[in-house]
């Protein structure tokens, strides 16, 4: 292949993740534990109630 053809084909975009995934106090990602999102860094939580 051409090196100077690559830049004609389409990028492929990277998955993006989820903002409400990540801590807003630390930055931190949070882990799902049954029907919350907790950090494990700081203590911050959410439960479904609040996300969905």
């Amino acid at each position: 292949m051409n090196p100077d053809t690559v830049h004609d084909q389409p990028r492929q975009q990277e998955p993006q993740e989820e903002p409400m995934l990540y801590c807003p106090v630390c930055s931190s990602r949070l882990d799902d534990i049954k029907c919350k999102l907790v950090c494990a860094k700081c203590g911050y939580f959410m439960s479904c109630a609040d996300y969905y």
